[in-house]
Order: C-alpha cells, then sequence, then structure tokens
C-alpha cells in the first residue's frame, strides 16, 4: 500500500494551519487587558471613584495616569481640563485579576451630573510600563447636549 505524497503535505498543511490558530489563540489571551469605571457619588466629602481593574493574567506597572475632560471639537474630542495624581502616586503594581480606586473628594471633587457634562466626556490616560503609548479609555459620556 502506497501513501501518496499529496497525502503528507495536505496533512502537513491542515497540522500546521492548526497549531497556528492555537499560537495566536495564546497570544490574544495573554494581551494585557484594562478595564476601568466608576462609582460617582453627588456628595464632595465622600467623593467619586473611578476604578482601574486588571482582568489580564499577568501583572502591569501603572506609571501614570491622566483623567481628561473633554468636549467634541469637530470630529475629535478635545481635553479642556486635566486631573493628574500627586507625585507620589507613579509606578503602582497591579497584580492579576486585581483593583485599584482612585478617589476625587473635597478640593478634587468634579461634578458629573447631565447637567455638568452635557455632550462631554471623561476619558482616562493610562501609561503603562512597557508599552509606548497610552492606553485611553472612557469612562464616563454626558449624553447630549
Amino acid at each position: 500500500m502506497e501513501v501518496s505524497k499529496d497525502f503528507f503535505a495536505f496533512w502537513g498543511a491542515g497540522l500546521s494551519t492548526v497549531l497556528a490558530l492555537v499560537k495566536f489563540w495564546e497570544i490574544w489571551q495573554a494581551r494585557r487587558r484594562v478595564e476601568v469605571s466608576y462609582a460617582f457619588n453627588g456628595v464632595p466629602e465622600i467623593g467619586n471613584d473611578i476604578i482601574i481593574r486588571n482582568i489580564s493574567d499577568k501583572p502591569l506597572i501603572l506609571t501614570w495616569w491622566e483623567l481628561h475632560f473633554c468636549k467634541r471639537r469637530g470630529l475629535s474630542w478635545k481635553s479642556y481640563y486635566n486631573e493628574n495624581p500627586g507625585a507620589d502616586a507613579s509606578d503602582l503594581c497591579m497584580s492579576p485579576h486585581s483593583s485599584k480606586f482612585f478617589n476625587f473628594r473635597e478640593a478634587d471633587y468634579f461634578d458629573w451630573g447631565h447637567k455638568a457634562l452635557a455632550g462631554k466626556r471623561i476619558y482616562l490616560h493610562m501609561y503603562i510600563a512597557g508599552k509606548k503609548r497610552p492606553i485611553k479609555r472612557l469612562v464616563y459620556s454626558g449624553g447630549r447636549a
């Protein structure tokens, strides 16, 4: 019984394709994934919380972050106010599947209601160690003006 050379060629091509797909799936699952959410409160003494979650299997170092209040200018969103942390808030290590809370109260409190942010948005720019560009996430959309 003789096996065709074409059989081995198709077998090799099929097997290498399946293995390449498995490798791409592993790379996709191992990427850094960061989620941002909020817990806004109407009381300046309690403050507003912005929550950053590391939902990947790898730890990450948050080297710096900026909170941008943006309004639409033409086709893009332009920042009209920035909130930055103090000098001691750099290089925050986030272990896998963990969260960090940033509280804005008293002097750092911002109004977030429909009237205050009508047609405006809040973005969080996170600078992660090992990445050239910041990760930008929408925190809150104030709806239509």
